[in-house]
């Protein structure tokens, strides 16, 4: 039977899920196979033709025994409050399709480690489309067409005309945080081809320094992951033309103007990135990740659209060919954060009287910070290799501030890993090094990137204050204890210049 013909014998049904109602276009799912049509809709009610299959009930059997009645009719008042949602509900559309099993297609490359709601490969895209008979669909343009993974199912989803672009998976998940929008692998006839390095760096490393000097010192362009936070005419500047989901341009303003180049085949963009597992502050399930996770995380950024919203966004990694491991003292980057909160605190008197820019101050913030999630990091432990002990719970009264320690040595052990996993050459570089020898340090940045330095790399001008002071020798030999306790044997050797 050919696919129109089968959707056309398909009669509909309802089925009430998890407060949302979908109506299938199908008789049963085997005389339908992979060719379901999910949909949400509102249904004017003069239209609405449903009917609802209740048990049969012999309602003068039961005339003495209302416990049996009053649960049926409270079923009964259900159904039709979900009735009532139906309506409520904006039109969508969203089709589903099974994807082939790992063994039979090689399209489905490392399935089995891709968590949900993760971008799926062109060629799934690609029998997405071929299995729902979507010819007119146009190849990699993943924004207004969009591939989406949720277990081992593959969904492309289109919006209606009367919903914004943000709007467009309600149907698939009503948490708009939730969706991805997804990129294909950089094309193979794309010349001259723009390599991209990574920037990996722990917040509060010295990546904005890092990126002005590229710029000041180059006239070249960088990028950055976050597109909604660098906007020009309230859009996100995409650095690819075919790519719409990042990375993107640093500055765009510049960029388009002509006062920043665009890097040029043979050189490498450096490209900001956070990668995942670095909030401030946060509960233990936040940044205790798997090195999937974080990887996924490393490619995973977010624009505007052209309504203005937020949207979140991942490429490919072949879209990267190098990486800068962009490396601070411990001990600077966890009092730098605590800086960084007291400007987001600016207009609130009482919190800054309370924590105010000093080593009291941030002692005394660190002590309540360690006080707030104790439960929280008995029930999700991160423990450590060495000890076998959950290393939250181990060095709470030991270190102050002792959670964003840990976030940073975990950040660090997947960094590592995340760049040797994906093959990607790669030069480590400590913000430290800016100061005593900046000259140095900048050459082999430039060199590493391909770039030509123009001028000024002669002088730092970034922090050189250090907050060492702000820690006592007990503390300091407890976060020692707490690195080799967590700590990779690389990261090891990464970090032990700091406590030499």
């Amino acid at each position: 039977m050919s696919l129109a013909s089968r959707r056309h014998s398909c009669s509909s049904s309802i089925n009430v899920k998890d407060g949302r109602t979908k109506i299938y276009n199908a008789r049963r799912v085997d005389d339908c196979p992979n060719i379901l049509l999910e949909r949400t809709t509102t249904t004017p009610r003069s239209t609405m033709k449903t009917s609802f299959t209740s048990p049969s009930i012999n309602i003068s059997k039961f005339n003495k025994n209302w416990i049996v009645i009053i649960p049926l009719l409270c079923i009964a008042v259900l159904n039709i409050r979900n009735l009532h949602l139906l309506r409520k509900i904006s039109v969508n559309y969203v089709r589903r399709v099974t994807l082939p099993t790992a063994s039979s297609a090689a399209s489905l490359r490392k399935a089995d480690v891709m968590p949900s709601n993760t971008c799926l490969t062109t060629d799934e895209c690609d029998h997405a489309r071929q299995q729902i008979g979507l010819e007119q669909f146009e190849s990699g343009n993943f924004l207004e067409y969009g591939c989406f993974r949720k277990g081992m199912v593959a969904y492309w989803g289109r919006p209606s005309t009367s919903l914004h672009v943000k709007e467009m998976y309600a149907a698939l998940d009503d948490k708009s945080s939730s969706r991805i929008h997804c990129n294909h692998k950089r094309p193979q006839n794309t010349s001259p081809w723009l390599g991209v390095a990574w920037l990996m760096s722990f917040p509060n490393s010295g990546t904005s320094y890092t990126g002005a000097l590229v710029r000041s010192s180059s006239s070249t362009a960088t990028a950055t992951n976050y597109g909604s936070s660098n906007t020009f005419n309230r859009m996100s500047k995409q650095l690819f033309d075919w790519s719409t989901v990042g990375p993107f341009m640093t500055d765009p303003k510049s960029s388009i103007n002509g006062k920043l180049d665009i890097s040029k085949n043979g050189t490498y963009v450096l490209t900001k990135t956070h990668c995942g597992g670095y909030c401030f502050g946060c509960h233990p399930k936040q940044y205790v990740q798997t090195q999937t996770e974080f990887r996924n995380d490393c490619l995973t950024g977010d624009f505007l659209d052209e309504f203005g919203g937020k949207q979140k966004a991942m490429y490919d990694a072949s879209i990267v060919d190098k990486a800068v491991h962009l490396v601070r003292d411990p001990f600077d980057n966890v009092v730098s954060r605590f800086h960084l909160k007291r400007n987001q605190k600016q207009g609130n008197a009482t919190w800054l009287a309370a924590y105010p820019n000093s080593i009291e101050g941030f002692r005394n913030f660190c002590a309540y910070v360690n006080t707030r999630l104790h439960t929280a990091e008995e029930k999700f432990p991160v423990v450590g290799a060495k000890s076998n002990a959950n290393v939250l719970v181990k060095y709470r009264e030991k270190i102050p501030c002792y959670s964003d320690f840990v976030r940073y040595f975990l950040w660090h052990n997947h960094a590592i890993e995340t760049i040797d996993e994906l093959g990607l050459d790669h030069l480590t570089l400590h913000y430290e090094d800016y100061g005593s020898n900046h000259r140095e340090t900048t050459v082999e940045l430039f060199q590493f990137l391909g770039l030509t330095l123009e001028s000024g790399g002669d002088d730092f001008h970034g922090s050189e204050r250090y907050y060492r002071d702000y820690f006592t020798t007990d503390d300091i030999q407890a976060v020692q204890e707490l690195l080799r306790d967590i700590a990779s044997n690389e990261n090891w050797n990464l970090l032990r210049r700091y406590f030499d």
